[in-house]
């Protein structure tokens, strides 16, 4: 798909969610950059901080190789319940090339992240408008074959995901949480059908703690 086929409004919130991730990292000490052309990678990041006071004959260990990022974003709408009791949630999709999901896995320091902003806020969120989290390389080869959903409308993959809001006026402890979605593995599911998968790492919406190591 060409840009001139994608809607403006995509465009910038995929430019949203590039800035958006590059925030998180520098917020944590990691020096994030745009990466001039776009052929699977959005972002670079390294982390030159930890060695400023080192000195110059220092040497970069093996953990701290730059990190290749490809982002995805989306703008949602949360569904919320008429109980204030009952959690706000969406549940949709991000899109990926299957190529580009293949150079992500080929590549041992790289990782996918995906941010959601929010059109609409609970009580809990009034000064948030967006999540994020990551998914590093070895992560993503172990999901490519049951998560990662052919689409029924282009070329992409699909990847399903379900987030939960806090309720409002629940009394019990809660956690807000984003987990993936898989094809069902029932004898008589048919293609598409969705069933739990993982659990987002609660670590993966750390950018601090960002690796291309699976959580």
């Amino acid at each position: 798909m060409s840009y001139k086929t994608i809607p403006a409004q995509f465009l910038y919130i995929g430019a949203a969610g590039e800035h958006h991730v590059m925030s998180e990292c520098f917020r944590n000490c990691y020096e994030a950059f745009k990466l001039p052309i776009d052929k699977g990678f959005d972002l670079v990041v390294t982390r030159a901080y930890v060695h400023f006071d080192a000195g110059i004959d220092s040497h970069l260990p093996a953990d701290e190789a730059p990190i290749y990022l490809q982002v995805k974003s989306r703008q949602v709408r949360l569904t919320v319940p008429d109980n204030p009791a009952e959690r706000p949630y969406w549940e949709g999709c991000f899109y990926i090339k299957p190529a580009e999901l293949d150079l992500l896995i080929r590549t041992s320091n790289s990782a996918l992240a995906c941010v959601l902003f929010f059109h609409n806020q609970s009580e809990y969120m009034q000064s948030r408008t967006a999540i994020a989290w990551w998914m590093p390389s070895e992560q993503l080869a172990e999901l490519r074959s049951d998560h990662f959903l052919e689409s029924k409308d282009s070329e992409n993959l699909e990847l399903w995901v379900r987030y939960r809001d806090l309720a409002i006026a629940s009394t019990s402890r809660q956690n807000e949480y984003v987990g993936l979605r898989k094809q069902s593995g029932s004898m008589n599911a048919k293609p598409g059908e969705l069933a739990n998968g993982k659990l987002i790492a609660q670590e993966c919406f750390d950018f601090g703690k960002l690796s291309a190591k699976a959580r």
